[in-house]
């Protein structure tokens, strides 16, 4: 009996001995993380220079100090977001996203019913005549998930454009109305017969006065989108160039992060006009690295710029402001479509 009596007090023991080093182990996960995030803020956040770095770092520690776990390390991790002022970086934590949305109120359920709606039911890749000469693409946003999805989804994009016959189109409507980001290089990819070789937009450094441009480069029908000195999507060119073709972008609250610079790209070409609502306001570049394979840290590092050095800190704008009046499944009774086939016919 006394036998039993101890073995069962050394299992217990043992138990209670893992336990402890487990927690020991998790709340030094929260403290490494916590500090590297702090760390890589400082060094790379696009507000780091204006930041009370002494109230962040005794905030986001006085917040984090008894969490045990990473979940219970999140909202300290918000914190940080917030007082950086950065709602476009955040972290990923078992395939979700962490991060500070900022103060954006959120959409009128009037005005915005059709867009709500349309985001909630899905939507996808869509080309459509709308008249005979004018035609329509909607560009969605994206998610590569493999090798070579961001050429394949390029080539998707572009052979849409080619089925609506646009050498023969008198204008075209890009729709970027439901584009909430994704690859950028895909989606200009995509449309590179639209655009002159050369440069479409920069990410710019305020810290470092440093510009990477992101740019296009043809050669014996094949374009390549460059971001700096690397190539991040290449595809074969169909068809004759468009660089004249006249093009309406609608814009909107959802249009946002690659679905932005995907908009600041037709920035400054020819023939071009911007019809819509305020994009979402994520025209920031972020940093990463991989903290664990379950935790990403994504930090906003730069603000966008379009092909003449124009900043975009806050969003991008239209050159004709419609609010609300989207009908996606009548495009004809669209407000903003209505008005791009208006705008293309005067020009």
């Amino acid at each position: 009996m006394k036998k039993t009596i101890k073995v069962c007090l050394i299992i217990l023991t043992v138990g209670i001995t893992s336990i402890g080093k487990a927690n020991a182990q998790q709340a030094d996960s929260v403290r490494r993380l916590i500090d590297t995030l702090l760390q890589f803020s400082k060094a790379n956040s696009l507000y780091s220079g204006s930041a009370d770095w002494k109230k962040i770092n005794d905030s986001v520690r006085a917040k984090a100090a008894s969490a045990g776990t990473i979940k219970e390390a999140l909202p300290a991790v918000k914190l940080l977001y917030q007082l950086l002022g950065d709602h476009h970086g955040f972290i990923t934590y078992n395939n979700k996203y962490y991060g500070w949305t900022g103060n954006n109120k959120p959409l009128d359920k009037i005005v915005h019913a059709a867009l709500i709606k349309q985001m909630k039911d899905g939507y996808g890749l869509r080309k459509q005549m709308l008249e005979k000469g004018y035609g329509y693409l909607l560009i969605p946003n994206n998610n590569p998930t493999y090798r070579g999805a961001v050429n394949s989804i390029a080539r998707q994009i572009r052979d849409s454009l080619m089925a609506l016959k646009p050498e023969k189109l008198k204008g075209l409507v890009i729709d970027l109305r439901l584009n909430t980001g994704g690859d950028m290089y895909a989606m200009i990819g995509g449309l590179s017969n639209l655009f002159k070789p050369g440069k479409l937009g920069a990410f710019v450094y305020p810290g470092t006065k440093k510009e990477e441009a992101w740019s296009i480069e043809s050669e014996n029908g094949r374009d390549k989108v460059y971001s700096g000195d690397d190539t991040l999507c290449r595809i074969n060119r169909r068809g004759n160039p468009l660089y004249d073709l006249k093009v309406v972008v609608l814009i909107g609250p959802y249009t946002c992060s690659s679905g932005e610079a995907l908009a600041i790209s037709f920035k400054g070409r020819n023939h071009t006009f911007f019809i819509g609502e305020d994009s979402g306001g994520y025209t920031t570049a972020n940093n990463s690295f991989q903290f664990t394979s379950t935790i990403g840290v994504f930090v906003a590092t730069a603000v966008e710029a379009d092909r003449n050095g124009r900043l975009y800190t806050d969003n991008v704008k239209p050159d004709e402001e419609i609010t609300g009046g989207d009908d996606f499944n009548n495009l004809r009774n669209d407000l903003k479509v209505k008005a791009a086939i208006q705008w293309l016919k005067q020009k």
